[in-house]
C-alpha cells in the first residue's frame, strides 16, 4: 500500500480506529476497513458482552454458528447482573427453536458424556452428527436421550474402526450394557444406511489392546495376528464373532511362547465368556497344524 499524497509506503494500521494511517504524512488513507477478527461490542461501565462463534461443529444444535452471549459481567450492581442474566435467558430461549429443542436436549447429554469420556475429537463430532439424525423429530424421554447420546459415541467408535468393548464402554458411561443395546437398536432404527458407515470388525484390530492389558511380548502379538491371518485364509472367521478369534488367538501365541495366561485371563481382558474362547480354540487346533520344537 502506498499513500496517494507523499507516495510513502510507510503505512501502519491504527486498530483502535480501524484506520491506515500514513506515517509519514499524518494523512487517513482507508477509514472504512473491514474487521476479519473476532466480533466484540464494548459497553460503558465495564460491562463488556462478546458475540462469536466458533468453527463448525456437529455437537452444536446449530452448528455452533449462532451468536451466543458468553461475557462475563464486571459489577457488583445486583439490578444490572439480574437485568444481563435474563438477556442471556431470553437469548437462548430464541436460538433454539421449537423444533430443535430435542435434537438441543440430545446433544447437551453428548457433550457431558465428551467431558467424561475424552473421545478424540473426529469421534465426538461423528457422534454428534449420529445423534442428530437419530433424534430429529422424535419425541424421547430425557433418560432416553441421555443413554442415546452414550450409544452414539460407541457407534461413532465404530464408524472410524477403534475398537471398544460393549461391555467396557458401557461400565466407562456408567450405564448398563442392556440400555445400551436397546440404545444402540433404536439408531440403528431411525438411520437406515448406518450399517454401511461402520466398518466391519477386523480381529487384529483387537490384538494390541489384549496383548497389552495381558502384558504379553511383542513376539506374542506378532503370534496372534499370524494366527489371524491364517484363519481369515481358511475362512475361519466367517459369521463368527471379531473379538472370539482374537482373544483364541492371543491364548494360543500365549501358550506357544510360554507366556501363558488362562482362559479366564484372557476372557476378562475382552469381556468376553471362557466359553467364547475355548469354541474358537477349537476352530484354531483343528484346522491349522501347529508344530513345537522342543
Amino acid at each position: 500500500m502506498v499513500c496517494p499524497y507523499c507516495g510513502s509506503s510507510s503505512i501502519i494500521f491504527d486498530p483502535d480506529s480501524h484506520e491506515y494511517v500514513c506515517t509519514k504524512c499524518g494523512a487517513v488513507i482507508d477509514d472504512r476497513v473491514i474487521d476479519v477478527g473476532r466480533d466484540y461490542r464494548f459497553f460503558e461501565n465495564e460491562l463488556v458482552v462478546r458475540r462469536t462463534s466458533g468453527a463448525y461443529t456437529n455437537r452444536v444444535h446449530d452448528g455452533g454458528l449462532g451468536a451466543t452471549i458468553v461475557g462475563g459481567i464486571r459489577t457488583t450492581d445486583k439490578e444490572t447482573i439480574k437485568k444481563w442474566r435474563e438477556i442471556r435467558r431470553i437469548q437462548k430461549k430464541a436460538r433454539v427453536t421449537k423444533k430443535d429443542r430435542i435434537v438441543e436436549r440430545a446433544l447437551r447429554h453428548l457433550n457431558d458424556y465428551v467431558r467424561l469420556l475424552k473421545p478424540p475429537k473426529y469421534v465426538a463430532e461423528t457422534a454428534g452428527n449420529i445423534l442428530q439424525r437419530a433424534v430429529q423429530g422424535k419425541n424421547y424421554k430425557n433418560k432416553t436421550l441421555k443413554i442415546m447420546a452414550a450409544a452414539s459415541i460407541y457407534l461413532a467408535y465404530k464408524v472410524h474402526g477403534i475398537f471398544k468393548s460393549a461391555k467396557l464402554f458401557a461400565k466407562e458411561a456408567c450405564i448398563s450394557y442392556r440400555d445400551l443395546w436397546h440404545a444402540e437398536k433404536r439408531i440403528h432404527q431411525a438411520i437406515s444406511d448406518i450399517n454401511k458407515m461402520i466398518k466391519r470388525d477386523d480381529p487384529a484390530f483387537f490384538v494390541p489392546y489384549l496383548t497389552h492389558k495381558l502384558g504379553l511380548s511383542d513376539k506374542a502379538r506378532f503370534l496372534a495376528a499370524y494366527l489371524i491371518n491364517l484363519s481369515k485364509k481358511l475362512e475361519l472367521n466367517n459369521g463368527k464373532s471379531a473379538i472370539g478369534l482374537a482373544t483364541a488367538a492371543v491364548y494360543v501365541s500365549s501358550i506357544l511362547l510360554d507366556e501363558k495366561r488362562t482362559q479366564l485371563e484372557v476372557a476378562s481382558a475382552a469381556e468376553v465368556t471362557d466359553v467364547t474362547i475355548r469354541n474358537r480354540y477349537s476352530d484354531l487346533i483343528d484346522n491349522i497344524d501347529i508344530t513345537v520344537e522342543l
